[in-house]
């Protein structure tokens, strides 16, 4: 930690002033889906409902708790809920420890340990990794939801040098984590998804029916669902990205991330899969308050011995999307296009994994009052796998939904000393503010400021 040590550190003050925060949140939502049973179910279908699940429901509700453990560390822990069969019925998602000691120069630093989304979505910057654009994500970010999750810790730097005006800001992360190999198993054998569920601790996630995990064939001793946070090989990957801010009108951001797992390796009926990617995203402000939003994401997973120069299962996976959004008197009207692939380069007999496919995303979201907002999302996703033809159905489909939803959002504050505040269903990140790049938090000997580094 040489690192670190070059930074003055500033220890937690015994009489800094605690606090507590949460914002609790409630999805009632009316759902009406056309084409396949849901992966959900053991399928192939790509989206998270199907007949057998539409209709009115609780679709989420979760808790983000934070509370300040002294004048420089915080905590901050989300706890989802779901009304399925994958996992508990509640569960968490992130879980973590931050601590930014004050700055004594343009250098600013921040320590993270524990378990969370790394540093990589665009779309998903509200409480509980909510979106304020759509209802479900991108397939990018959807599968970042299902499959990946920091578990160790994360070490960042940020600088906005006064040579350029204050109106650029440099930012380098990197990160060390465990309890991940089992990641890229449900890109290569189920594909890419579009919907809004995040995988917690607890989840087991159902494959399909494939040929290969029957007795009798190569895979016998994979479990009939991937459980994707657990270690297998005791090796620690690895990830490092950097960022750049123009004003409150750019961001660019770029990733490389490798969990370096041993692919040759099963334990309690998990693979461990090698899976690697690049990721580079950009948020643009254009003229007339229109936000842009892409993100491009490649890489490769492989699993299992190697045979005829490949490991049994070896795939390239491709996935990338744009979106368009525009924010009015409360109003937002979004647009995204996803495009996206899996290439397979093993010869294993049944074990087409092949697809390749896009998806339109139309939402609109309404905010009725500083605790309740109305969205409405139309998503259609077309795909074309090879694998389909194992189950005996067409190996190209459609599958479509509309999902009519009403978002309750409420938040309460602890301060030493006062007691509980009144109730606050005041959220910034949820009244529907003007497309901007994800916030940052800055502290100085004077205190704590979060600056809306968007458009305002």
């Amino acid at each position: 930690m040489a690192f670190l040590a070059a930074v003055p550190a500033a220890e937690a003050q015994s009489d800094a002033p605690s606090r507590q925060h949460f914002v609790a949140g409630v999805d009632f939502s009316f759902v009406n889906t056309s084409g396949l049973p849901s992966w959900t179910e053991g399928f192939v279908g790509k989206l998270r409902h199907d007949d057998s699940s539409e209709g009115l429901m609780i679709s989420r509700a979760f808790l983000d708790y934070d509370a300040r453990l002294g004048d420089t560390v915080d905590f901050n822990a989300t706890v989802e809920y779901y009304d399925d069969d994958l996992g508990p019925a509640a569960d968490f998602t992130e879980a973590y420890v931050e601590w930014r000691p004050v700055p004594r120069s343009s250098n600013r630093y921040r320590l993270k340990v524990g378990a969370f989304y790394p540093r990589l979505s665009l779309e998903n910057t509200g409480p509980g990794w909510s979106s304020p654009y759509t209802i479900s994500s991108s397939t990018i970010n959807t599968w970042v939801a299902e499959e990946i999750r920091t578990i160790g810790a994360e070490l960042a730097w940020s600088n906005r040098p006064r040579s350029l005006g204050g109106k650029h800001e440099f930012g380098l992360q990197a990160a060390l984590f465990q309890v991940n190999d089992p990641a890229g198993s449900l890109l290569a054998w189920k594909g890419w998804s579009a919907h809004d569920r995040q995988s917690r601790y607890g989840d087991e996630l159902p494959l399909p029916p494939l040929p290969q995990i029957q007795p009798g064939m190569m895979f016998v001793a994979q479990d009939p669902y991937v459980a994707p946070f657990r270690e297998i090989d005791s090796r620690t990957g690895y990830y490092v990205s950097g960022e750049w801010r123009m004003g409150r009108r750019f961001q660019l951001t770029a990733m490389h991330y490798d969990n370096r797992a041993d692919p040759t390796l099963i334990e309690n009926g998990q693979y461990a899969w090698k899976t690697d990617f690049e990721h580079v995203g950009v948020k643009w402000s254009l003229p007339g308050d229109v936000g842009l939003i892409g993100q491009w994401m490649w890489g490769a997973t492989v699993m299992g011995p190697v045979m005829n120069g490949a490991h049994a299962v070896d795939a390239e996976y491709d996935s990338k999307y744009l979106l368009l959004t525009k924010a009015l008197d409360g109003h937002r009207l979004t647009v995204r296009y996803d495009n996206f692939e899996v290439t397979q380069n093993d010869d294993s007999p049944e074990d087409n994994n092949e697809e390749s496919g896009f998806a339109w995303t139309l939402a609109y979201r309404y905010q009725v009052s500083d605790a309740v907002s109305f969205a409405a999302e139309w998503l259609s996703i077309k795909t074309h796998h090879c694998g389909w033809a194992y189950y005996g159905i067409d190996t190209t489909a459609t599958e479509k939904q509309l999902q009519l939803s009403v978002m309750l959002r409420f938040s309460r504050k602890w301060l030493a000393g006062v007691g509980s505040a009144a109730l606050d269903s005041s959220v910034d990140d949820l009244s529907l503010p003007q497309f901007h790049p994800t916030p940052i938090v800055r502290r100085s000997a004077a205190g704590v400021s979060r600056e809306p580094d968007g458009v305002g």
